[in-house]
């Protein structure tokens, strides 16, 4: 019976000892999102591992622990570097809307100043499509006020222009009836 128990430390020993080293490779793994979550099945393997000699134990335990560590402080890392990134999305999108909300306010009355004034939104625009993800609570507010002021700029661009139609419209027919005064003299 000791024999056996002693051969089942043994395979115990073995067995923690390989999830050692599988805990320590995770370092190098690229995603660490993959390295956590195999981190979490490495983690259920040693629960499911039985005991080890009472001489091995504490060691393995340690240097086990020390490479989750490790692996739990990259994610930790990465999701703090990823909010902050997306905080810096969020001020630099804001910023974006700002001058979008300018541009359909400001008042423009020529077709110069209203093509100018198309440039920098379209602009604008291409700036925003570079910008990634800001905060998930955040997201939908940022863009729907970013494409409400660019929807009113297009709107009042349309509007100048379906009104200069009309206009020239207006003046073609009162240059029709100049022709038409003309010709019967």
């Amino acid at each position: 019976n000791k024999e056996l128990r002693d051969l089942d430390l043994k395979r115990n020993y073995e067995t923690k000892l390989q999830l050692c080293e599988a805990a320590e490779a995770l370092v190098l793994e690229p995603s660490i999102i993959v390295a956590f979550r195999k981190l979490q099945e490495l983690h259920d393997k040693w629960r499911e591992t039985g005991p080890v000699a009472n001489e091995y134990k504490e060691a393995l335990w340690d240097r086990f622990k020390e490479a989750s560590t490790r692996i739990n402080k990259q994610h930790q890392d990465y999701f703090e570097g990823l909010k902050e990134e997306q905080q810096r999305n969020l001020e630099l999108k804001t910023e974006l809307c700002l001058k979008a909300e300018e541009l359909s306010t400001e008042i423009l009355t020529t077709r110069k100043e209203w093509n100018k004034a198309s440039e920098k939104l379209i602009e604008i625009q291409k700036v925003w499509k570079t910008i990634g993800f800001a905060p998930q609570k955040d997201n939908a507010k940022i863009y729907e006020r970013f494409r409400k002021a660019c929807d009113r700029f297009f709107e009042l661009k349309r509007g100048y222009y379906e009104e200069l139609k009309s206009e020239m419209d207006h003046n073609l027919q009162l240059k029709l009836e100049i022709c038409e005064q003309a010709e019967q003299l």
